[in-house]
C-alpha cells in the first residue's frame, strides 16, 4: 500500500496510549474554561468589591471594602454615575457595556492630562458623591475621616 494512503489510527489506539489521569485533567480544564466563559457572560455583579492600594507607590491606608450591591440598590440612580468611559469630555459608557478595571485608564501613580491618577480618581468620584449626599441630609455617607472608608479588617 502507498505510504500516502495509510489508514489513520483508530480512536481506540489513541485512547489506549493516553493515560486516564491525563484525560481527566483535560476534561476538567475544558469544563472550567466553558464554565468561566459562561460566568463572565452572565453579567454577574459582585456584592462587594475590595479597592486595594497594591499598585500605589506608597501603601498608606487600608483597603476600602465597598458594598457594590448596597450602593446599586440604595444610593445611585444609574450605573453611569460611577462607571464611565469618556470621549470628547462626555461619558459614553452604557449599562450593557462591560465595566473596565479602573487601572485600564487611571495610572496608579501619575495623572495624565485630564485622566487623574487612580487614588485621586477614586477619591473624586466617591467623596464628591458622599459630600452631595451629606448636603442632602444623609449622615451615613462618610467623606471626612479616612478611616470611615479605609477600615482595617
Amino acid at each position: 500500500m502507498n505510504q500516502c494512503f495509510k489508514e489513520r489510527p483508530h480512536r481506540e489506539y489513541f485512547f489506549s496510549k493516553v493515560s486516564p489521569p491525563f484525560l481527566f485533567i483535560i476534561g476538567c480544564l475544558f469544563f472550567v474554561s466553558v464554565f468561566s466563559i459562561y460566568a463572565d457572560e452572565s453579567g454577574g455583579i459582585p456584592d462587594e468589591i475590595v479597592i486595594e492600594n497594591k499598585t500605589y507607590d506608597v501603601d498608606r491606608k487600608a483597603p476600602v471594602w465597598f458594598s457594590h450591591k448596597e450602593h446599586a440598590e440604595n444610593y445611585v440612580d444609574a450605573c453611569d454615575q460611577c462607571h464611565h468611559e469618556y470621549e470628547d469630555g462626555k461619558n459614553v459608557w452604557k449599562e450593557d457595556q462591560p465595566v473596565k478595571k479602573c487601572l485600564v485608564c487611571h495610572h496608579p501613580s501619575k495623572s495624565e492630562g485630564k485622566v487623574k491618577k487612580l487614588n485621586v480618581a477614586f477619591h473624586k468620584n466617591c467623596k464628591s458623591c458622599h459630600r452631595n449626599l451629606a448636603r442632602e441630609g444623609d449622615t451615613d455617607a462618610p467623606f471626612k475621616q479616612c478611616t470611615d472608608c479605609h477600615e482595617k479588617h
